[in-house]
């Protein structure tokens, strides 16, 4: 007689339900890391791509030309932001409000069904482990089965030998597939399942009373039902493994977001103004250092958060500390492109609107063509007429056919429809009034 194997075989079913389920697991694993690290991950990705930028005191900016960028065109309107390489003037009423982006519970996987306690996450075996498992108290019987045997709910309760009866609180039944479940064993085994109970249920409800009976005396479900409770008087009391973990890690997650925060309304300071952030060199506490690490040592004096972030970054003890020039021109892009939203938002509003186009050379001798959108605002209180200052875009050809290409790809960018134009701006040069090869735009 050949000898038995020890453990059986899974069909091909079983195998791609559970690489199904893995695959499952796998994914959300990845969006709750994704999630919980979205806050820092663009910021480290940034620093170690420019690896010498982050250190203050080591970097000096190249020339005073650099160091100066867009002191000659920070100054603009009121309502104006200039979305050039470095400066941007947002406006006191559209100022983008920032706010802390709040971490979300992970994908929405039902922890209740019994079908998903395969792939969970540690998070939601935590959570699932607290709350426990659910039991639907309205289901008496199930359904019959080709043998006239059904679920029972006496099958919730054991008599023990001396005619005392005990709750078999690991036991789950699932109405919709009418399967019997062992929680312990389905969330907490790490070996081969033994059987339907601790793999995809269990019906055979001829054999269910011994099966129950063989299932809760053995090793695997003693170890697994000791795990369960272990962790779950761990969750009560607060004083699982990885407590001190998270909660250095949730410390460290909010005093980021506060530096940022901070550092964020230092840049809207000096855009709205039209000030040059930097100066001569990017060193803390050296002369000529600029505006903008002038304003952090300022703060520094009086606010907590920034004089422990000048500690760490004086002693080396971070590497990413968000004060370099590369961070300030990725926050000036950011603040600048949802200023340009929300013009563009009150331009469709309007619908109707006006453009003034004009064009100069910047100190490196490459032609500019600024472009200003000008609408009626019924946002306010009383019906206005605002300009608004949409930024700079490099122009190569100054024909009148290569400024009619740039415009139409331009207001094309900017989602605004060539159509409900009404108005055109242009100062008097040949190729802008020419009257057969002149810019103005017919429809």
């Amino acid at each position: 007689m050949p000898p038995v194997p020890k453990h059986k075989h899974l069909s091909d079913h079983k195998k791609r339900k559970r690489k199904k389920l893995e695959e499952e697991k796998r994914k959300a694993d990845e969006v709750k890391q994704n999630r919980i690290h979205k806050f820092f991950s663009k910021e480290t990705q940034s620093s170690s791509s420019n690896l010498g930028d982050d250190n203050v005191g080591e970097d000096n900016v190249k020339g005073d030309e650099e160091a100066n960028v867009g002191e000659d065109n920070m100054n603009v309107d009121v309502d104006n932001v200039n979305t050039g390489e470095d400066n941007v003037n947002p406006t006191v009423d559209e100022e983008p409000t920032m706010c802390e982006d709040d971490v979300n519970p992970i994908p929405d996987i039902e922890i209740f069904d019994p079908r998903n306690w395969g792939g969970l996450s540690n998070d939601m075996i935590k959570e699932l482990v607290m709350k426990g498992p659910k039991r639907d108290r309205d289901v008496v019987k199930g359904p019959v089965d080709k043998f006239g045997r059904h679920f029972s709910n006496t099958m919730y309760t054991i008599i023990l030998s001396n005619r005392e009866t005990c709750d078999r609180e690991w036991l789950v039944y699932s109405k919709k597939l009418d399967k019997l479940y062992c929680f312990c064993c389905k969330v907490f085994r790490t070996g081969h399942p033994e059987g339907g109970l601790d793999d995809e249920g269990y019906n055979d409800w001829v054999h269910a009373s011994g099966r129950l009976k063989q299932h809760e005396v053995g090793l695997e479900h003693f170890k697994n039902m000791n795990e369960w409770f272990e962790l779950r008087q761990r969750l009560k009391c607060k004083e699982t493994i990885d407590k001190l973990a998270y909660e250095q890690f949730r410390k460290e997650k909010d005093y980021w977001k506060q530096v940022i925060l901070r550092i964020v309304a230092l840049v809207k300071f000096l855009a709205k103004y039209g000030l040059v952030f930097r100066g001569s060199n990017e060193k803390l506490y050296k002369k000529g250092n600029g505006n903008f690490l002038g304003l952090v040592e300022m703060l520094e004096e009086f606010d907590p958060i920034m004089k422990e972030h000048m500690r760490r970054v004086l002693n080396e003890e971070c590497h990413v500390h968000f004060l370099s020039h590369n961070i300030q021109n990725e926050l000036i892009q950011l603040l600048g492109d949802k200023v340009r939203t929300e013009i563009i938002k009150k331009v469709k509003q309007a619908k109707y609107y006006s453009i003034i186009l004009d064009c100069t050379p910047d100190t490196s001798h490459q032609e500019q063509m600024s472009i200003i959108v000008r609408y009626v605002n019924f946002n306010s209180s009383s019906v206005t007429i605002v300009e608004s200052f949409l930024g700079f875009f490099v122009v190569d050809d100054t024909t009148g056919l290569g400024l009619f290409e740039v415009t139409c790809k331009e207001l094309e960018s900017l989602d605004l429809d060539i159509g409900d134009m009404r108005g055109q701006g242009y100062d008097n040069g040949a190729n802008m009034r020419g009257k057969n090869k002149g810019f103005k735009l017919d429809f």
